[in-house]
C-alpha cells in the first residue's frame, strides 16, 4: 500500500475540528432522544431503558474513544516509535486483540444476562442485555477502522460513521418505541425496541465505514494476516492498556450509571416502596442523565479541542503558552459549568414539566443539576492531564469516584431515597474533580485559577441567580395557572435571561481577556460591554 502524503498543520487542524463536530452531534443527539422517550415510554419505561444503557455505553465508548485513539496514535507514531511497526501489523494485531476480547464481551454479557438482571433485582432486563450484547460483536472492526483513518489524518470517515450510528439509532429507538406503546405492547417489550437502536446503529456506523475501505480500496490491509509475535505482543499491551486509559473519562458517567443500575432500585425497594413505584422513582431520577450531558456538552467539546493545542505546546516546550491554555480551559469550564448548573437548578421546576410532562424529583433533578460543575471540571483537567502523558492517574481517581458512589449510595438513599442518590452523584464527583485539580496543580507547580477569575465567576453567577429567582417569582405572580405549556414559555424566558445575565456580567468584569473573546464566536460583538480598566483586574 503506497504511504501518505505528509500532512501539513492546517490539514491536522482540520481533522481535530471535523472529529470534533461530529463529537457534539453524537453527544447532543445521545442525550436529546432520552427526553422524548421518557415522554412516549413514561418513566418505568425509562427506568428499562437506563437500567441496561451502561452496558452499550461501554461498547460505544470502546468503538469511538477508547481503542481508536491507541490504534490511531500507534500508526501516527510509527516512523518515530523504536518499534517501527508497519501500518499492516498494527491494523492486524488490532483487529485480532479486539475480535477476541469483543467475543468474551458477547459471551460474558449474553450467558451471564440473567445473572445481572438478578443482581439488578428485576429478572425481566435479561432479554434487553441479551440484545445490547451483539453491540461488542460490532465494535472490533469498528475500532480498528476508525483508528486507523485517525491515524493518517482521515477523520471523514470516523466522523461520518460516529453521526451515522447515532442518528439511526436515536432513529429505531423513537419509532420502534412510538410503533410499540401504540400496539399496546408492555414496556419490557417497547424497551427491547430501545435497544435493538443499538444493533441498527452499529451496523449503520460499520456499513459506512466499510463503504469507505471499498472505495479507497485499502481491504487490502486484512488479506495478509500474518504477524511477528514479539510485534504482535507489543502492539497488544500498548492496545489494551492504553485503550482502557484513553477511554476512561469517557466512562466517568457511565460507570456512575452503572453503579445506580445495580442497586439503586433494590435500595429504594428496601425502604419499603412497591416494585411498580420504586421502578417509577429510579426512571423520575433518569431524568438527570440527559440534563447533565446536555449541559456538559459545551465543556467536553472543549476537553476535545484542548488535548491537540496542548500536545503542540509541549512539543516546542513552551511552558508560558502551555500554562496559559490550561488557566483558559479551566476558566471556560468552570463558567460554563457554574452557570448551567445553577441556572439549571434554580429553573428545575418548568423545566422538568417543560421536558418530562410533570415536575416530579424536582428537589432531586436540581440537585444533581449541581453535578454539571463538577462534570466539566472532570473532563478538562482529565483531558489535560493525559495530554500531559499521565495514563493511571485518571484511572486510580475514576476508581475512587466510582467506589465513593457506591458507598454514598448506601448511606443516603435509604434515608433520602432519589434525593440522597443524587446528593452521592454530586458529592462522587465533587471528590473527583478536586483530586484532578490537585494532581494537575502539584505537576505544573504554579496556582491554575487566579483569586480574581474565581471571584467574577461566582459574582456573576449570584447575579444570575438572584435575577432567575426574581423572575420565577414575578412570573408566578403574573400567571396563576398551570400546565406544560405555561411551563415551557417559563423555562425557555427564563433559560434566556440567565444566560444573557451570566455572559454579560461575565465579559463586563473581566473574565477573558479581549485577545480571548475574539476567537470565541459571536462573543467580538459584546466587546463593548468590557470595562475599559479591564487591566486593573488582573493585576
Amino acid at each position: 500500500m503506497a504511504e501518505k502524503p505528509y500532512k501539513t498543520s492546517n490539514e491536522l487542524l482540520r481533522g481535530a475540528l471535523i472529529l470534533s463536530a461530529a463529537a457534539i452531534i453524537v453527544k447532543v443527539l445521545s442525550a436529546a432522544y432520552r427526553i422524548p422517550y421518557q415522554n412516549i415510554a413514561g418513566d418505568i419505561g425509562f427506568y428499562i431503558y437506563q437500567q441496561v444503557y451502561p452496558f452499550y455505553g461501554v461498547a460505544l465508548t470502546l468503538s469511538t474513544l477508547g481503542f481508536p485513539v491507541v490504534i490511531s496514535k500507534l500508526i501516527a507514531e510509527r516512523e518515530s516509535s523504536k518499534n517501527e511497526f508497519a501500518v499492516k501489523d498494527i491494523v492486524v494485531t488490532s483487529f485480532l486483540v479486539l475480535s477476541t476480547m469483543g467475543m468474551m464481551m458477547f459471551v460474558v454479557l449474553f450467558l451471564g444476562a440473567d445473572w445481572i438482571a438478578g443482581l439488578m433485582e428485576d429478572p425481566k432486563l435479561s432479554s434487553l442485555l441479551k440484545i445490547i450484547a451483539f453491540s461488542y460483536l460490532l465494535m472490533p472492526i469498528s475500532s480498528v477502522l476508525r483508528g486507523y483513518y485517525q491515524g493518517i489524518n482521515d477523520m471523514l470517515p470516523t466522523a461520518s460513521s460516529q453521526v451515522a450510528e447515532q442518528s439511526v439509532r436515536v432513529l429505531t429507538i423513537l419509532v420502534l418505541s412510538i410503533l410499540f406503546v401504540q400496539q399496546g405492547y408492555s414496556q419490557y417489550v417497547v424497551g427491547k425496541g430501545a435497544v435493538f437502536g443499538s444493533i441498527t446503529g452499529g451496523m449503520a456506523g460499520l456499513a459506512l465505514l466499510l463503504v469507505y475501505v471499498i472505495l479507497k480500496e485499502e481491504w487490502q490491509l486484512f488479506l495478509r494476516m500474518d504477524i511477528r509475535p514479539a510485534n504482535f505482543i507489543k502492539i497488544s499491551k500498548a492496545l489494551v492498556f492504553q485503550g482502557v486509559a484513553f477511554c476512561i473519562t469517557g466512562l466517568i458517567l457511565i460507570l456512575f450509571q452503572f453503579v445506580d443500575s445495580l442497586h439503586l432500585y433494590s435500595l429504594l425497594r428496601e425502604t419499603g416502596m412497591g416494585e411498580n413505584e420504586a421502578k417509577g422513582w429510579k426512571g423520575v431520577y433518569d431524568r438527570g442523565q440527559p440534563l447533565l450531558q446536555l449541559g456538559t456538552v459545551a465543556a467536553n467539546s472543549f476537553a476535545l479541542a484542548l488535548v491537540p493545542v496542548i500536545s503542540r505546546f509541549l512539543q516546542k516546550n513552551d511552558q508560558y503558552e502551555l500554562l496559559n491554555k490550561i488557566k483558559l480551559a479551566l476558566r471556560v469550564s468552570a463558567s460554563l459549568g457554574l452557570a448551567a448548573a445553577i441556572g439549571l437548578a434554580v429553573m428545575m421546576s418548568p423545566v422538568n414539566q417543560m421536558l418530562f410532562t410533570d415536575d416530579k424529583g424536582t428537589v432531586a433533578l436540581a440537585i444533581f443539576s449541581l453535578s454539571i460543575v463538577f462534570t466539566s471540571l472532570i473532563m478538562t483537567t482529565a483531558a489535560v492531564i493525559q495530554s500531559l502523558g499521565y495514563s493511571v492517574v485518571p484511572m486510580v481517581i475514576t476508581i475512587i469516584g466510582v467506589f465513593s458512589k457506591w458507598v454514598l449510595n448506601l448511606m443516603l438513599v435509604p434515608r433520602y431515597h432519589i434525593v440522597g442518590a443524587a446528593s452521592a452523584t454530586v458529592l462522587a464527583l465533587m471528590v473527583m474533580s478536586v483530586l484532578f485539580y490537585a494532581v494537575l496543580r502539584i505537576h505544573l507547580k504554579k496556582p491554575l485559577m487566579e483569586k480574581n477569575h474565581i471571584y467574577i465567576i461566582l459574582k456573576s453567577t449570584v447575579y444570575m441567580g438572584t435575577v432567575v429567582v426574581l423572575y420565577n417569582a414575578l412570573f408566578h405572580l403574573l400567571f396563576t395557572g398551570e400546565g406544560r405549556m405555561l411551563a415551557t414559555i417559563q423555562a425557555l424566558i427564563g433559560v434566556a435571561i440567565g444566560a444573557a445575565v451570566f455572559v454579560v456580567t461575565s465579559i463586563r468584569t473581566g473574565l477573558f481577556e479581549e485577545e480571548e473573546l475574539s476567537h470565541i464566536p459571536l462573543v467580538s460583538k459584546l466587546e463593548r460591554f468590557i470595562k475599559t480598566n479591564r487591566g486593573k483586574n488582573h493585576e
